[in-house]
């Protein structure tokens, strides 16, 4: 092999084949990124809620309607249970505690706390209403609270006996204050039932509203009839069925409509504050 041959061999060696040679790693520049890729967006934060607003974040609405519905359920269970065990058994009278109609008892307890419930559920929807509608608003609430008000205090006997000795009303009009009652139920429907109806839950709320006013003045107006037919047995079976039907329409109608107005306020979980519950009806 010649001297010439034998350099054109060592410059034809690549330096990747020197064993002395230190490899140094290729690193590819990136390119830099395009002025027109749109940059991450980021989530914007949840809205604070504002200071002072309503708000009540205690219970699930399930839980209780749940609650209400299974208290009423075993009254109403008892009352007839107990009225149906006194068939036969001259004497025998419904406990006072457990007999639906008589007043200071456990459903008139159950009925006059379903009643301030819902007084309060619509207190909380008139302080996120608009303007002009508010005072209706207001109006059912104070509705509610006061009939809640009546059913321990009894004030609507007094007024119905005061109209009853007055005018001598009798047969279905023996118990008098359902002449004002209904009344009263006819003024607030006409003003307040256009506006109820334009919320979700508004069906299930009228249901319940009518079925305690069809127990409350419809089968209350029969039960005063037999009531003057009867001389005033309260413990004669059709009068003690009659009483605890009567009652058992009111309580289901509350609880009803305190269904309807959970869904009203506020949804699945009744949490009420600022722009977690606004005006649907504008």
């Amino acid at each position: 092999m010649t001297a010439q041959h034998h350099l054109d061999r060592q410059q034809s060696r690549s330096a990747d084949d020197d064993p002395a040679t230190e490899v140094i790693p290729r690193v590819e520049q990136s390119e830099p990124p395009s002025a027109a890729a749109p940059a991450p967006v980021e989530p914007s934060p949840e809205p604070e809620v504002p200071a002072g607003a309503p708000h009540l974040a205690l219970l699930r609405p399930s839980s209780v309607v749940k609650v209400a519905g299974g208290l009423t359920a075993v009254l109403v269970l008892a009352h007839f249970a107990a009225a149906v065990y006194g068939i036969g058994r001259p004497g025998f009278e419904i406990p006072a505690a457990i007999r639906l109609g008589n007043e200071l008892n456990i459903s008139t307890w159950l009925s006059s706390a379903m009643h301030l419930t819902n007084a309060a559920i619509l207190a909380l929807i008139a302080a996120n209403s608009v303007r002009r509608e508010r005072w209706k608003w207001i109006l059912l609430s104070v509705a509610c609270a006061v009939v809640g008000m009546d059913e321990t205090a009894a004030n609507h006997e007094h007024v119905g006996w005061i109209i009853h000795t007055t005018f001598g009303t009798s047969g279905f009009l023996t118990y008098a204050w359902i002449i004002p009652a209904g009344i009263a139920v006819a003024v607030v429907a006409a003003l307040c039932l256009p506006m109820i109806l334009r919320r979700p839950g508004a069906y299930i709320v009228v249901a319940g509203a009518a079925m305690f006013v069809l127990g409350a003045v419809g089968l209350e107006s029969i039960g005063g009839a037999v009531f003057e037919q009867n001389g005033g047995d309260v413990n004669a079976f059709g009068y003690s069925a009659l009483a605890g039907t009567e009652e058992s329409f009111e309580m289901i109608g509350l609880v009803i409509a305190m269904a309807g107005l959970m869904r009203m306020a506020g949804g699945s979980g009744l949490r009420i504050a600022g722009t977690s519950f606004v005006d649907r009806s504008r």
